[in-house]
């Protein structure tokens, strides 16, 4: 089952043997936000507008539904090279964003395989110039 996608990347929750997905998305806007000191009393503060939105997925890859964890976590890592790609869920499109960061953690093993690892990816909105 397609759950959604970071351009050609598609995220599937299924048994294919090479299914990544996330289990969480969190959404953060934030204020731009200047600040000005002054000669005397508190700093006169202005909104700025609104600064980049960034989306947080967390997700979990686990050996019974991905047959080979480590090109799992290699193909998301390799979405962190700075290309603009356009980040849905389902049918909503959140826009466009890149991948300003990615890490993970290796959780189990069995033997030297291992069996399983969350990982956690934070994009970044940008606007596609033309």
């Amino acid at each position: 089952m397609v759950v959604g996608s970071l351009g050609e990347f598609i995220f599937r929750s299924d048994e294919s043997g090479s299914a990544v997905t996330f289990s969480t998305i969190r959404v953060t806007r934030a204020s731009k936000i200047v600040s000005h000191s002054t000669i005397e009393g508190d700093p006169v503060v202005d909104y700025a507008g609104n600064d980049s939105d960034k989306i947080t997925l967390t997700g979990v890859l686990d050996a019974s539904f991905n047959s080979d964890l480590d090109a799992a976590i290699n193909s998301l890592r390799a979405l962190q090279d700075g290309v603009p790609r356009a980040f849905t869920r389902g049918t909503h499109c959140y826009g466009t964003f890149i991948v300003q960061s990615f890490d993970y953690s290796e959780d189990a093993w069995c033997g030297s395989a291992l069996q399983r690892a969350t990982w956690t990816m934070l994009l970044i909105s940008t606007r596609v110039l033309p």
